[in-house]
């Protein structure tokens, strides 16, 4: 008796988080997945054998999802920057490589997504989805959006705005970030 494809596969099951979601995939080797040109073959009850053309589609859907979302990356600085209680804060961060920003969403946030501690979309500040807290107290320093890099002022700082912010890069369907520490002295 043949045996079939499903019985000599092992599907591993991928996840990874993403910024605002966690994303999982099953794959399998390519070694399992061409069974040395063989058709594969599924018993006529067999629950993998209705879903494979899913994992397949899905796979594909990530492998170029992986491809677009390696076309830059975002840094900020590598130190947490310092900030005095009544001050300014500027938190810098940039494209790598260079590129323009301009046509891009340009995300500052803290630990959720959104509301959004600052937005930048089709071309200017977006304030409607900002936090209550930020709000008359941040702005995006744009002179060098050009060149892929934006810095997000913060005036009047309060001890809350004391942590982590995320900035976010989005084009199209590509987009990535990078983790900033804000350290708020004399609390």
């Amino acid at each position: 008796m043949d045996q079939g494809y499903e019985s000599q596969t092992t599907w591993h099951c991928h996840c990874i988080p993403l910024t605002h979601h966690l994303v999982c995939y099953f794959s399998c080797s390519p070694d399992q997945a061409t069974m040395m040109g063989k058709v594969p073959s599924f018993s006529p009850g067999s629950t993998a054998s209705s879903a494979l053309p899913g994992y397949i589609a899905l796979c594909l859907t990530l492998q170029v999802h992986r491809l677009v979302s390696a076309q830059f990356t975002v840094t900020g600085p590598d130190h947490p920057v310092t900030a005095s209680i009544g001050g300014e804060a500027i938190l810098p961060c940039h494209l790598s490589p260079r590129m323009s920003a301009e046509n891009m969403e340009v995300r500052w946030f803290r630990s959720q997504f959104s509301p959004a501690v600052h937005l930048y979309h089709d071309g200017q500040d977006q304030y409607g989805e900002q936090m209550p807290e930020y709000r008359e107290r941040t702005e995006l320093l744009k002179d060098d959006i050009t060149n892929g890099s934006v810095s997000l002022r913060i005036r009047n700082i309060r001890p809350s705005d004391d942590g982590q912010y995320k900035c976010f890069f989005q084009s199209g369907v590509s987009y990535e970030d990078a983790m900033l520490e804000l350290w708020v002295a004399g609390q």
